[in-house]
């Protein structure tokens, strides 16, 4: 056989194969997807239930995996030291730090609040990319920024004030537990609350697929009057799971943002 001819049919025969390849991952990735009638019709029994929506129902079920969650503590005094210096005064039980540049509190064992002194304080109304910027510079410059996070919310306060909270991601889920929110008053951290679980990842058991769809009709049954905002997934640990054992794993949950709801509601499959 001609060596051109050859070649020829070995490239016809890739691109056959590669087109095959194609076509199979688009009928896998589609028979993981709810269909639109499907989501259609939710809407139409929850909007019969007093519920409505200002946002798209995911057509993806959430994550095939347990994570595994352990039991952990902060470095306090590390902390104290990122954001006070080496000068401050400790209360006596050592929940409180505190100097003239601001406080710091420890609620629980993985949780923290900063206050930071008035002196540096302005009444400059930035932009809330200005604002986004000041909050993740002040969070690297202190080596607080652990993992890979994502802009949650953002509000602007009367006093023209931000509030912007962030959410860490890992393996394409969010983990609700894992956050810092930063108050950015003029050009400068004002506030900062800061939680922080340890986790091992991902668990090699497989779950059974949990569709947004199926979790909003089995949360809101009866009648309602009610605005849903947003809909999202990830891992939610509830705190009475960590009391008594040293690691935990979670089943992946939907998040559903309530208009008017300072919480949003947590859907796990033991709600359908």
């Amino acid at each position: 056989m001609d060596v051109s001819k050859a070649k020829n049919v070995v490239i016809v025969l890739l691109l056959a194969f590669n087109i095959f390849l194609l076509v199979n991952t688009l009928i896998v990735r589609g028979s993981h997807s709810v269909s639109r009638e499907t989501l259609e019709n939710t809407k139409i029994i929850l909007a019969q239930r007093g519920v409505s929506l200002e946002c798209d129902i995911p057509s993806k079920p959430v994550g095939s995996s347990r994570l595994v969650y352990i039991k952990s503590e902060l470095n306090r005094e590390e902390i104290a030291g990122k954001l006070l210096g080496n000068d401050y005064d400790v209360s006596g039980d050592g929940s409180q730090f505190y100097n003239d540049g601001g406080k710091l509190e420890f609620p629980g064992p993985d949780r923290f609040i900063y206050t930071a002194g008035s002196a540096d304080r302005t009444a400059e109304t930035i932009s809330i990319m200005d604002a986004d910027e000041t909050a993740m510079k002040f969070i690297k410059e202190k080596g607080l920024l652990d993992g890979k996070y994502e802009q949650d919310l953002a509000v602007q306060n009367s006093d023209g004030s931000w509030s912007i909270n962030y959410v860490e991601e890992f393996g394409g889920s969010l983990l609700y537990d894992n956050y810092f929110s930063v108050t950015i008053t003029g050009r400068t951290v004002s506030r900062l609350e800061f939680r922080k679980h340890r986790f091992e990842g991902f668990s090699n058991e497989s779950i059974e697929q949990f569709e947004a769809y199926q979790a909003l009709l089995a949360y809101f049954k009866e009648e309602n009057d009610i605005v849903i905002t947003s809909i999202d997934s990830g891992y939610k640990l509830e705190e009475p799971e960590m009391e008594d054992v040293e690691s935990v794993e979670l089943l992946p949950v939907w998040r559903v943002k309530i208009k008017g709801m300072s919480e949003p509601a947590y859907i796990s499959s033991h709600d359908t």
